[in-house]
């Protein structure tokens, strides 16, 4: 009589491990337009999530030792699935106000006001659980059983998340299906053990206004948006350009204008490249983004062969959808890869190195800029090769552009650097001794502009006691967080 009662158990063991999980990685997904895509945003959220699911222990433990306790493992179910659907009417309305505090503080409020409850509420369901398989199994046999089966369903619902619904349908409707897959145990959980078919009509009804939840306004202003398993990706039209925004809209990664050849923003730098490296041939392209640094490039030199690493699919489709990079241009070769891997693997070797990596916001990915990295770009490089590296750097003391620059130091013979706008710089590695003058002329093209055209290298001043960048030590994410709270 009891065994279809402890499968909807063990259902809901699996249910409960899976939505808790899949909930964590969506709740990432949605604050990056707000908050970024930092170190810092994840482990925000994790630590909320570990407190929510303290809590709920504790919670459950006590409701496992009532005479309901069945019933409160299903209500807490439905809880859950409840608040589920709140945060889904009110998330348009919470996170934007939130978005206005820093990223720590914005991100602990916005997971403890829409997801801590329904966690909290899922998190109860375990002590619930294990006494209620006690009743048909010793309780040892019964808590490993239950533990077992809600990590395996944590498992299950970080690679759904990940690999499929997130990058396919986006993270409005994970949320909607996590939301209903809920509802659908919690409802049947007590319509099936407790013979309440009266409840399963209004229950059911809850899915009316699970449906009609509002989307999550990422498209407004946009003409195209997409999601992968790295960003948020939206192309945003404004007067005659096109910007590429990787998760927060402050975030442009590329910018295209249709009024004229140059954007008026630092792409325009990488131009210099062939100018600095004259007989250039081959260029590699790290973080093609939109591909801004590729039309630069081929204003000064329009027939070198070009390789383009860029991570993300997605960004790859809108920089040939929407920002001219044509995939069938014989001189251009378009790799799908993580840098680093790309350098692991690849055998070329290239007179232009060109550097511009930024993780949908302004943290430099950390195994991207260490000596061992710059050692493995330097291997593939000619003897008379230059190296260019954007960053963003609008500290005060200039100190992840040190600290780049010391790292540079450690692999190139001569480092210099050019101030591309007020928060920007361009560094100059070169292979060999570099040039301490005014860049040359160059093509008509950059005669055009000036901006570009009289850019003043000058060396990196750097305090003797400047460490580098490892694999071991890198900690960029706390000097950029630093470099942002001191402006």
């Amino acid at each position: 009589m009891k065994t279809p009662r402890v499968v909807l158990w063990l259902a809901a063991t699996l249910v409960a491990g899976a939505v808790v999980m899949a909930l964590e990685m969506a709740a990432v997904r949605l604050f990056a337009p707000y908050f970024g895509y930092s170190i810092y945003v994840w482990a925000t959220t994790i630590c909320v999530v570990m407190a929510a699911m303290v809590a709920g222990y504790a919670i459950g433990g006590r409701l496992a030792d009532t005479p309901k306790a069945e019933a409160h493992l299903f209500i807490a179910i439905l809880s859950s699935a409840a608040w589920q659907l709140l945060a889904l009417w009110t998330v348009r309305a919470v996170l934007p106000r939130l978005a206005e505090t820093s990223e720590v503080t914005g991100v602990t409020l916005a997971a403890l006001i829409l997801f801590a409850p329904s966690m909290i509420a899922l998190a109860a369901t375990g002590p619930i659980l294990v006494r209620l398989c006690a009743d048909v199994a010793t309780i040892g046999r019964a808590a490993g059983l239950v533990y077992a089966l809600s990590t395996a369903g944590s498992m299950a619902g970080i690679l759904a998340t990940t690999f499929f619904l997130l990058p396919r349908l986006g993270t409005h409707a994970t949320l909607q299906m996590l939301c209903g897959t809920s509802f659908l145990i919690g409802t049947a959980g007590l319509v099936l053990s407790f013979n309440r078919r009266a409840l399963a009509l209004p229950l059911a009804a809850m899915f009316v206004p699970l449906m009609l939840s509002p989307g999550l306004g990422w498209a407004e202003g946009s003409v195209w948006t997409a999601e992968s398993p790295y960003n948020l990706v939206r192309v945003v039209q404004s007067g005659s350009q096109w910007l590429l925004q990787l998760n927060h809209p402050s975030s442009i990664h590329t910018v295209r204008d249709s009024s004229g050849i140059w954007t008026g923003y630092y792409y325009d730098y990488f131009a210099l490249g062939p100018v600095m490296v004259p007989g250039a041939r081959r260029a590699l392209v790290l973080g093609m983004g939109g591909g801004g640094s590729i039309r630069s490039m081929r204003l000064t030199a329009p027939g070198i062969a070009i390789d383009a690493v860029e991570i993300d699919p997605r960004v790859v489709e809108a920089a040939t959808r929407w920002f001219g990079v044509d995939p069938a241009d014989a001189g251009l070769r378009i790799h799908v890869m993580d840098a680093r891997r790309f350098l692991s693997r690849d055998r070329g070797t290239y007179d232009l190195v060109q550097l511009d990596v930024y993780q949908g916001g302004p943290y430099i990915p950390f195994h991207l800029v260490t000596e061992e990295f710059f050692r493995l770009a330097r291997a593939r490089m000619s003897d008379d090769g230059l190296l260019m590296m954007n960053v963003f750097d609008s500290g005060p003391g200039r100190a992840l552009l040190l600290r780049l620059a010391a790292t540079l130091r450690r692999v190139f013979p001569s480092v210099m650097f050019g101030q591309t706008d007020a928060g920007n710089f361009m560094l100059f590695a070169f292979v060999h001794a570099s040039l301490s003058v005014p860049i040359p002329g160059g093509p008509q093209a950059l005669q055009a502009n000036a901006g570009v055209r009289d850019l003043q290298l000058r060396d990196v001043p750097l305090p003797p006691s400047t460490p580098p960048f490892t694999d071991d030590l890198a900690p960029v994410e706390a000097l950029t967080r630093r470099m942002l709270a001191s402006r």
